[in-house]
Formats: structure tokens, C-alpha cells, sequence
């Protein structure tokens, strides 16, 4: 168990408003780490939205500053508690920080376990869990993997967050680079577990992983507010799974900053993309409505569904952008009304105006056309660069949602 003075906590209180860079210039002699306080500084600052439910607690303390960077939002984390039923045995592969073993132990029935290979970080998590009173939450410093080799012990429920540093300490995304390697021993935790939920990255290839993977449940890219945080795999025992493999759920969610869902997208992997209807220069009229998918959205690629449920036509076959007469209620991305297709002898007319710029599958970056237009910066009118029938268009539009 890790122990700090009451002199070390003082410290982090009384200085937690300065800056960690002159906090480590400033000569100083304490009878306590100074350097690992002001990690501490350091790492609230950069977490005071991100996990402030934790750092409420004065006495909460980061391993160090990658563990801060790497951990879980406390909303995907609630998220993650709330996806579960009755489950009330957990393990936690790795661990890291805890956020989301600490998160799954805030409701008192369950049993969780969470395993960190990193003994100071083990150390901290087992600190963490006593200041915030987690008595069902036990930390073991190990390996994970030979922890289920040899153990027979059964959970309702695996968690793993596999490393994204490899042992060159180069972030990587593929699944096979991580640490543990899932796609291997995806067997091996299957057959502790009733579910399996992996936290991957949102560059994770969503086809790929379709591919790497048996007994798969559902993929679901989760982001907040907008911003897409992961891409979270569930694996289910055979005798969980309830649907073939060729229907796995695909979801797109939206969640506040607390973890409450603000929108959520579903549809099977295997829907059909003959049903993707395509627009022609005639659809994209003033007053119909621009529709930009969310980065959740996007992930998942739903463009089938999306013709479909908002009876809408995609501009373009990699633009990912649609086009509707009506409005689309409840649809997860911004939508804009579209002023006009912005012709040559119009595109003097841009010049000064305020607008952001999106470019999608079109020859100029979005810093090219606001240089070459000097358009200043603006949140309501949009000007969407992408083709139409293979040719490069600019479309003019006014924001109506954002969501």
C-alpha cells in the first residue's frame, strides 16, 4: 500500500494553481517526493474535466503522468458500468490507473478484480481503492495472462484495455501490436468469461476486426460530446450469444459528460450497401438539408441505414456526406440547410466570409480554400468541399444541429 505524508498532500493543495514547470525550477527541500507531487499537480490540471469525480478526493494520486493520459474518461467508464445486467464477478486485465475497475466497484454487489503489472501503479490503484472506500475492488500485481493460465476461476464479466506502447515506446492501434495480444488469446479469456469487453482505439480498422475476432457480440464507437474515444469489442461465451456472427451489432454512441447517452445509432454489420442511394446534381437544392455524419457514425460506417432511416443520398461515394429533403429528427452528426451550389462566377462572393470548412474527397485541404478565399472563422455558415459525380464541388450551408 502506498503511503503519503499529510506535508505532501498540503503541498499538492497549496500549489495546485501554479505551474508545474516552475514548481520544478524552484529550488526547495521537503521531506517528501517533491518531483512525484508535482506529477500530481500536473495530472489534475490535465484531468479537472476528464476524471472529476476522482480528483474530488484530495488523496487520490496518479502513478504518473502516462497513466493520466492513457485512462479512461469517467464518462466512457460509466458507460462501460452500465452496459452490465446481473454480471457481478469482474477482472480487469490492465488495470492501469483503475478508472474503470474503480468505476465497475462503485456498485457495492460486485466483485471485482484487477490485475496491473506495473507494481507502483498496483500500489497506487490499492491507495486509490481505500481513499474512495472500494472495499470489493482487489488489486493484483501480475501478469494477466499467466493469471488465467493458472486459474480456473470463471467471471461474469473480462475487461481489458490492451497497452497502445509497444517496447519501442511507439504508440500503435492494431490490435496484434498491443499488449496483451487479444486476437491471440482471445480463446483463452473466452473461456473465463460469460463477456468480453475490449477497449480499443477509435483508429481501430472496424473490418478487420470483424475478421480477427470470433464470438462476436457487438462493436460499438463510443465518443463525448462529439469526439470519438474508442471502439469498445464484446466477445460472448457460445452459449451467450443469442444471433449468427454475420449480424453483429453495430453501434454508434453519443454520451454527456457524466456518461448519460445523448444519442445512439444501432445496425447490423451485414446490411446490404446495394440499398445506398446516390444523389445527382438535382437533389442538392437550397433549402434541403446537408447531413455530416459524427465521428461515431463515421466509424461505423451505417451509410445504408442512413439513406434509409433519413431518407437521405449520399453525395459522392467517399465523401460520407448526405443529402435530404427532410429534416432529419434525432440524426447523430451536424446538419445544415444548404444555401446553394457555389458556381465560379459565384465564388468571389466568399471572399471575407466567415464559415468553417470541411473538406471531404475534394483535390484542396480546408487551410487551402480558406486561404485562397480568405475566409474568416464562423460557426453557423459551412462551406463543405467534396464531388459530385467525380467532380470537385463547393457546397454553401448554414448550420441547423449539431449533435
Amino acid at each position: 500500500m502506498y503511503f503519503a505524508s499529510q506535508e505532501f498532500y498540503n503541498f499538492i493543495e497549496s500549489q495546485r494553481g501554479e505551474d508545474p514547470l516552475k514548481l520544478r525550477l524552484s529550488k526547495s527541500s521537503e521531506n517528501f517526493d517533491r518531483e512525484f507531487a508535482i506529477i500530481q499537480i500536473e495530472c489534475r490540471k490535465k484531468c479537472k474535466q476528464k476524471l472529476a469525480f476522482f480528483t474530488s478526493e484530495s488523496r487520490f494520486l496518479f502513478p504518473d503522468s502516462v497513466s493520466a493520459r492513457q485512462a479512461s474518461h469517467q464518462a466512457i467508464a460509466r458507460f462501460h458500468s452500465a452496459l452490465l445486467d446481473s454480471e457481478r464477478t469482474i477482472l480487469d486485465m490492465t488495470a492501469g490507473l483503475g478508472i474503470d475497475a474503480m468505476t465497475f466497484a462503485t456498485i457495492p454487489h460486485r466483485e471485482v478484480t484487477a490485475i496491473e503489472l506495473d507494481k507502483k501503479k498496483a500500489e497506487i490503484l490499492c491507495h486509490n481503492a481505500e481513499v474512495l472506500n472500494l472495499k470489493n475492488l482487489k488489486v493484483i500485481n501480475g501478469d494477466s495472462i499467466e493469471f488465467l493460465n493458472s486459474n480456473q476461476k470463471n467471471y461474469d464479466l473480462i475487461f481489458i484495455d490492451p497497452s497502445r506502447i509497444d517496447s519501442n515506446h511507439n504508440r500503435v492501434y492494431n490490435l496484434k501490436d498491443c499488449g496483451p495480444d487479444v486476437i491471440k488469446f482471445q480463446d483463452l479469456i473466452l473461456s473465463h468469461a460469460r463477456r468480453v469487453f475490449i477497449k480499443a482505439s477509435p483508429m481501430l480498422d472496424i473490418s478487420q476486426t470483424i475478421k480477427d475476432f470470433h464470438n462476436l457480440r457487438s462493436l460499438r464507437a463510443v465518443g463525448v460530446k462529439g469526439e470519438c474515444k474508442e471502439v469498445l469489442i464484446e466477445l460472448a461465451s457460445p452459449t451467450e450469444l443469442t444471433f449468427s456472427s454475420e449480424e453483429i451489432i453495430l453501434e454508434a454512441i453519443d454520451l454527456d459528460g457524466d456518461g448519460n447517452i445523448i444519442s445512439c445509432f444501432s445496425c447490423a454489420s451485414n446490411i446490404p450497401i446495394h440499398k445506398i442511394e446516390y444523389a445527382s446534381s438535382d437533389d442538392l437544392k437550397p433549402g434541403n438539408f446537408l447531413l455530416e455524419p459524427s465521428a461515431m457514425m463515421m466509424k461505423i460506417s451505417p451509410w445504408s441505414r442512413i439513406c434509409e432511416d433519413f431518407k437521405a443520398k449520399k453525395i459522392g461515394r467517399s465523401s460520407h456526406l448526405f443529402i435530404s429533403e427532410e429534416k432529419p429528427e434525432g440524426f447523430q452528426g451536424r446538419v445544415s440547410r444548404l444555401v446553394n451550389v457555389i458556381s465560379k462566377k459565384d465564388r468571389k462572393n466568399l471572399f471575407g466570409l466567415p464559415a468553417s470548412i470541411v473538406s471531404r474527397n475534394h483535390p484542396l485541404s480546408a487551410d487551402e480554400i480558406r486561404k485562397s478565399y480568405k475566409l474568416k472563422e464562423g460557426d453557423n455558415n459551412f462551406i463543405y468541399a467534396t464531388r459530385l459525380n467525380d467532380k470537385p464541388i463547393l457546397v454553401l450551408s448554414e448550420t441547423i444541429t449539431h449533435r
